[in-house]
């Protein structure tokens, strides 16, 4: 077991819209958070940490499916748990506090995907082992946040990043005297293309399984390299720039124990 961190660096191709609650009128802003930038404090654009685990998580978890053959997942809740973490289920009183500690260690063995990123399920709660930062521009306001080998050679203030773009809807609600739906215009805020993000992943006690397991999730990223939204429309393409472990050891053992695998997703499957 052993900890490592990875560090990447992120750039926009295309733009990049991830938003905040904040709006402005008709427009929505980019998130922000509040940093201490030369004794003040300034709201900065950022995509969060959550936003890129998300992305993350359903990539590998979509792989991993595929990759042992289990196909048909019955129970939602497992469905749910997989992809997007799970919530804990209400259980009669003998059940609340007990622990299966057998089926979490056969979770940890034979589910490496579920060890990194972890998972609630019924009474079970697995701690993920991967700790992922916030994206953070490159930029004038947050040099002092950011590792020096990682600084371009000139850093522009992050407010030169930004720029608005906008979309179209049609309002579908029933219109007075059978008049056509309105089409409406709306306006977001986006992170130009050229825009290049720090990204730092942490592995926490990881075996080498699950080292390459992230080295696979590295590698369907890149395969399909985006994040944020409206990516079909053209936006939140990325090039992911950094060194990762190779993915054959995890794909090596999700062939050989592929029935071990099958007999724990048996089991939580019911």
């Amino acid at each position: 077991m052993k900890t490592a961190k990875y560090e990447f660096l992120v750039k926009a191709l295309s733009p990049i819209h991830h938003g905040g609650d904040e709006k402005t009128g008709s427009e929505t802003m980019l998130r922000r958070m509040k940093f201490l930038v030369k004794d003040e404090v300034m709201d900065i654009p950022i995509i969060s940490g959550n936003a890129v685990r998300g992305y993350l998580r359903r990539l590998l978890m979509e792989d991993f499916i595929y990759q042992v053959g289990y196909l048909e997942i019955h129970n939602y809740f497992l469905y749910h748990s997989l992809f997007s973490g799970g919530v804990l289920e209400t259980r009669e009183a003998s059940e609340v506090g007990v622990l299966n500690l057998e089926l979490r260690r056969k979770i940890r063995v034979f589910l490496p995907p579920v060890s990194l990123f972890g998972f609630a399920y019924k009474n079970q709660v697995v701690d993920g082992k991967m700790k992922v930062s916030h994206l953070l521009p490159c930029c004038e306001e947050l040099t002092s946040y950011l590792p020096q080998a990682f600084l371009p050679l000139t850093s522009p203030s992050v407010f030169e990043l930004l720029d608005f773009t906008f979309g179209t809807r049609k309002d579908e609600r029933e219109m007075e005297g059978g008049e056509n739906p309105v089409q409406m215009k709306y306006d977001y805020e986006v992170f130009c293309p050229g825009t290049v993000f720090y990204l730092r992943i942490d592995l926490m006690d990881t075996n080498e399984v699950e080292e390459s397991c992230f080295g696979r999730m590295i590698e369907l990223w890149r395969e399909r390299p985006f994040i944020a939204g409206r990516s079909s429309a053209g936006e939140g393409r990325v090039e992911i720039v950094g060194e990762v472990p190779s993915s054959e050891l995890y794909l090596t053992f999700l062939k050989e124990r592929r029935d071990e695998i099958w007999e724990v997703m048996r089991e939580l499957d019911r």
